[in-house]
Formats: structure tokens, C-alpha cells, sequence
């Protein structure tokens, strides 16, 4: 039996079929509710509030991570909750427009692009001794023959007309194999994406491939993340719902390109049809994932990837859809855990030329290259979603109303706290950088231990100001900010410490494998959506990066999009690319001696800096 669910704060009534899950229902109507755990239920972002209709009891799941005021307003989770009758609901942490960054460090390069059009003449009326056939007329008229396989081109020429007069035609040529044909003159209408696919966000630049320029950017969250927020959430579902998993994966991906290409061609007064070719760079399991190949191979060891080197496929690789004209190009990558993301990072950064430098892309898996004595060494580690705002009970996306730096000061006599929060907004919860600043702040006053444990009032002094900051959630130990509602958890630090010990825990392995200490790092070469927003206090302060590299940090920005950018109007980048993916060399951590100590270590937040 079917059952409606009124959304009143957007005027649409929804109709869940008998059976599913308020999630699946509110998805297939194209309602996308947060869901990090790939509901699960034990991440606790999809809360609903039943304002009319029946209330099932708490799960388990339920009662395990919503709080007891959540559960009498009453409030469920929408993974959890099959609907037993018609409901009215507010979603208080629906998707808001999140802030996703574009830009990058940019790297000159010669403008050969992978893409070309050259105008060729279809002869009309033939002499009837002339009987070629029609791909070998191709071939005569252009010095090229079609690829054995194309049956796309075939099909095209077979439109072609076959009487009056000769008939001009465009031919797409891609990396000097014919793609595509055009009616008419369109050499000067050639556009290619730029792609940066990361596994929360995606990243789409227009380029004129007629000479080079960016003509715009446009961003969104990867509809992805509906079936979890990290890559192996994603792998599990391919592994539970086999190639079915794998195809829905992949139309999300391409269903977001074609948004992408659309918003663009309309920014600019084109037709979505312009764009003739798409350069993706995107780490191994979402490259996996837009192929429609399964990437269950890289949850397990031996983590093997089923391919790693850039896959070139023709047109409609990408349709049905507004991209269905167009090519795609992929990047290489380097290991299961090393994607083509961080190898356009190495070579926008020109990592190869430089020593003693570090690379990395703090996210919701980090990825770190280091360059030293001429060799270049690669390492990897899932640090979680939380540094994303994810998995924290008031983390949200970097977003209108996300508190983004957190400042607290003051004397003996009172304990000031200061906000910026996007948008100049009511703060409604924390984004990644928001999150990190808050747990430096507090370190910094003391009001979190280094071992990780929150101060309760009772353990300050009376009359101490830092008190009104302490309060207690369902009997935790929890920090306040005052004013908005909102605090920060014992179980919130917690995770952003798992997600800290991960991180400087790669990073110092790293070292330690190439003969290094600390010390002999020049340069921090800071990359991603993430990291670029981050303040070196909150990188240092919280212990993600040690404390005497403050001053060697640099933020390069989205080097994933610069590199797509690259691949997609210089040959040679591309080429180069390919070889340097070879050089990287890449080790595992959990084949690292005494690994488990260093992580244990790395858990610990580090001392204030002397003021």
C-alpha cells in the first residue's frame, strides 16, 4: 500500500511505495537527504521530524545516535523508518548549496589539444563507375580510415546525402582518429570539460578547445554520496548489489556531467552538443565507476585495480544524455589508493622537479606524495568524512549557515567566543574547517585534553568563565557555543582524532621510508577542497601537520581540474603525465613495521604553542 508524505516547507507531497524506507522513497522523488553511512543508520543525517502521522517506536539504530530530546519531538531516521501511514514531515538537515572550490595552481603548457575539427567536402552526385564504399571514401577524402569498431561513424555516413552537390561536413578528429561528423562549418564551435570527479564533489570547467581559454566553472555534491560518503561504502554497495550497483553508480555520475555541461552551455550561449570531449581526473574507484566497471576488487587485498592507465573512449561513452556527442579521456592513476587526481596533482605541482617536498590532499581519504633524492614515494589512508563536517552530530557541508573559524578569548573574568559562519547567516552547524578551528580553540584554552577527553565544569576552578562553555548532552561531556544551539561532542573529537592519527601517522611513515626527519622538509604542498580552506593554525593546531611546519605550508588549490584541464589542450601534458604515474612509487601502510604504534601515537593532539 502506498502512503503520501507532505513536505509543507516545500509544497510537495510525495507518494512512498509500500515497503520502502522514507530514505529510498524521498530519493526516488528526487528528495536527497544527507546519508554518510550509506543508511545504515549509524550516522544519523537523515533525521526527519514527523509533524503528523504515525510514530513507529525507535530502532535500536535509532535510539543509539539520536539524542532522547530528537526522539520525543519526535524525530526519526528516514533510513530507518518504513511508513505505516500517510506523514507530514520537516527535514531540518536537507541539502543546502554547498561551496565546492574550482580553482587551482596552473602550469603552463603548449596548446596541442587532444581535439581538433578540419572541414572536409562530401561529394554529392558520384560517377557511376564510382561504387567505393562509403568508409573507404572517408578514408580517401581525409588520409585517415575508420577505427574497425566505430559503428557510430558508420551510421552517421550512412545519413549522408548521395545526389547534387558536394555537401560540407565537419569532421571531429580525436587524438587523429575521425570521432565524429557534423553537418556544415562548425570548426569554430569545439568545447571541451574539464573534470575533477571526487568522490563528495564534482568539479566542471567549459574550455574553448579553439584556443585554450576557461570559459566558466560550475560545481555540485556527487550524487554519489546517496550511497555513502567514502569510497568503500561505495564498493560495498557494488559488492551487495552487483553490476545493477555498479550501473546506477554510473548513470548518477553521468547524470551529474550532463547537469554540469548544461548549466555551462547555457552560462554561455551554447548547445550542450558543442561540447565534443570530457578530460576526467578522479581517484581509481570513481574512475572505476564512471567506466561502469566494478571496483569490489579494491576493497580487499590484494586491493587490485582492474585498471590503471588512461582509458580513451569514443562517443556516446557518456550518453544518453546532453554528453552523448562526446568523447572521454581519463587520466592515469597509480595504485587502488592513488588516483589520477593525485597524479595531475604531482604534475601541476612539477613534484618531480623539486626535493624534499610533500604533496598532499587532505579529504575524505588523504593521499600523500613525497619528493625526495629524486624518487618520488606515495602513500594512502582513509581518514573518514568527518574532516568534511560528516559523521559529527552538528557537521554539515561547507554551506550558508556552517560555522567556518571559531575564535575564543578573554580574561579571568569572562570567556568570549567568536564565529564566522558562510554567508553571514544563523550558524546551524560546522563545516570541516569550522569543526578543526573549534578543537584548536579549545585545545588551546585547555578545555580539551591532549589525550582526547573533554573538561567538564567540574573540573575547572569555580568561578572560572571557561565553565559556561561545558554542558552535558544525554549525560556527555560536550563544549558549547553559546548562543546558537549548536556544541561540540566527545564522540565529534573522537573522530576527528581517528581521522588526525590516519593522516600524521601516513605522513610520518612516509618519511620514515624515504630516510627523513621532519626537519629536512622544505616545502608543504597543501591541495584539495578541504585542505584549501583550512588555516595553517587549525592544520598545525589540531596536529594534522606538526607545529615547525607552519611557516613551509602552500596551498595549490584544485590541481585534480587543473590537470583534466591540461589533459584535455596539450598532448604532451598527457603524455607526460602517463610517464610520471609510472615513477610514482607507491607503498602500503599496513605493510609498514610498527605501523600500528605510529597510528596510536599520532592520535595525540599536540600541546598548545607557547603564547
Amino acid at each position: 500500500m502506498n502512503h503520501k508524505i507532505s513536505l509543507p516547507a516545500t509544497g510537495r507531497v510525495v507518494e512512498a511505495a509500500g515497503g520502502l524506507n522514507l530514505r529510498e522513497a524521498l530519493a526516488r522523488a528526487g528528495v536527497f537527504l544527507e546519508s554518510p553511512c550509506g543508511g545504515s543508520g549509524t550516522c544519523g543525517k537523515c533525521l526527519v521530524e514527523i509533524l503528523d502521522g504515525p510514530v513507529p517506536p525507535p530502532t535500536p539504530e535509532e535510539s543509539a545516535v539520536l539524542s532522547a530530546e530528537e526522539l520525543a519531538r519526535p524525530a526519526r531516521l528516514a533510513c530507518q523508518l518504513v511508513p505505516a501511514g500517510d506523514l507530514t514531515l520537516n527535514l531540518p538537515r536537507e541539502k543546502k548549496e554547498a561551496r565546492i572550490l574550482s580553482s587551482g595552481l596552473a602550469r603552463a603548457s603548449a596548446f596541442e589539444p587532444s581535439l581538433v575539427k578540419k572541414l572536409l567536402l562530401w561529394p554529392g552526385q558520384r560517377p557511376a563507375e564510382d561504387n567505393r564504399s562509403f568508409d573507404q571514401l572517408f578514408a580517401d577524402l581525409t588520409g585517415a580510415g575508420l577505427p574497425p569498431d566505430d559503428l557510430h561513424l558508420r551510421r552517421a555516413l550512412a545519413g549522408l546525402r548521395t545526389e547534387g552537390a558536394a555537401t560540407p561536413l565537419t569532421v571531429v578528429w580525436a587524438d587523429d582518429q575521425p570521432q565524429t561528423l557534423e553537418a556544415g562549418d562548425t570548426t569554430a564551435d569545439l568545447f571541451g570539460l574539464a573534470v575533477d570527479i571526487g568522490t563528495t564533489t564534482i568539479v566542471a570547467s567549459l574550455v574553448d578547445l579553439t584556443d585554450g581559454r576557461e570559459l566558466g566553472a560550475r560545481s555540485l555534491i556527487n550524487p554519489q554520496t546517496r550511497q555513502g560518503l567514502d569510497v568503500l561504502s561505495r564498493i560495498t554497495y557494488c559488492a551487495e548489489h552487483g553490476q545493477p550497483g555498479v550501473e546506477e553508480l554510473r548513470l548518477a555520475v553521468v547524470e551529474a556531467l550532463g547537469e554540469l555541461a548544461l548549466g555551462l552551455a547555457r552560462d554561455h550561449g551554447l548547445e550542450p552538443r558543442s561540447i565534443h570531449l570530457v578530460a576526467v581526473a578522479a581517484n581509481t574507484t570513481m574512475l572505476h565507476l564512471l567506466a561502469g566497471i566494478s571496483p569490489v576488487s579494491l576493497g580487499a587485498a590484494p586491493f587490485a585495480p582492474v585498471f590503471l592507465k588512461s582509458l580513451t573512449l569514443p562517443p556516446p561513452c557518456l550518453g544518453p544524455g546532453p554528453l552523448a556527442g562526446a568523447g572521454l579521456i581519463t587520466l592515469p592513476s597509480v595504485s587502488a589508493y592513488i588516483g589520477s587526481d593525485i597524479t595531475a596533482g604531482v604534475f601541476v605541482c612539477d613534484l618531480d622537479r623539486r626535493d624534499r617536498t610533500l604533496f598532499i590532499d587532505i579529504g575524505t581519504n588523504g593521499e600523500i606524495v613525497l619528493a625526495a633524492d629524486g624518487r618520488l614515494l606515495a602513500c594512502s589512508c582513509a581518514a573518514g568524512p568527518a574532516l568534511e563536517g560528516m559523521n559529527i552530530q552538528y557537521g554539515m557541508r561547507a554551506a550558508a549557515g556552517a560555522i567556518e573559524e571559531v575564535r575564543l578569548s578573554g580574561g579571568p573574568d569572562e570567556c568570549r567566543v567568536e564565529l564566522d559562519v558562510i554567508g553571514g547567516a544563523e550558524p546551524v552547524g560546522l563545516c570541516g574547517s569550522g569543526l578543526l578551528a573549534a578543537i584548536r580553540e579549545f585545545l588551546g584554552q585547555g578545555l580539551i585534553r591532549r589525550d582526547g577527553r573533554l573538561k567538564t565544569a567540574e573540573d575547572l576552578p569555580a568561578g572560572d568563565p571557561r565553565r559556561a562553555l561545558c554542558s552535558l548532552r544525554d549525560g556527555k561531556p560536550a563544549l558549547d557555543f553559546p548562543g546558537t544551539g549548536l556544541c561540540l561532542t566527545q564522540k565529534d573529537v573522537r573522530q576527528v582524532q581517528l581521522a588526525k592519527g590516519a593522516i600524521l601517522s601516513a605522513f610520518r611513515a612516509l618519511l620514515l621510508q624515504a630516510g627523513l626527519k621532519i626537519s629536512d622538509l622544505d616545502r608543504i604542498l597543501v591541495a584539495g577542497q578541504f585542505g584549501h580552506y583550512l588555516s595553517p593554525a587549525s592544520l598545525t593546531g589540531c596536529g594534522l601537520v606538526p607545529q615547525e611546519l607552519a611557516d613551509r605550508l602552500e596551498y595549490v588549490g584544485n590541481t585534480s581540474k587543473v590537470g583534466a584541464y591540461l589533459a584535455l589542450t596539450s598532448r604532451s601534458a598527457r603524455r607526460a603525465m602517463a610517464e610520471l604515474a609510472d615513477r610514482i612509487d607507491y607503498f602500503e601502510l599496513a605493510t609498514f613495521k610498527d605501523y600500528d604504534h605510529l597510528f596510536t601515537d599520532s592520535l595525540r593532539f599536540p600541546d598548545p604553542p607557547a603564547a
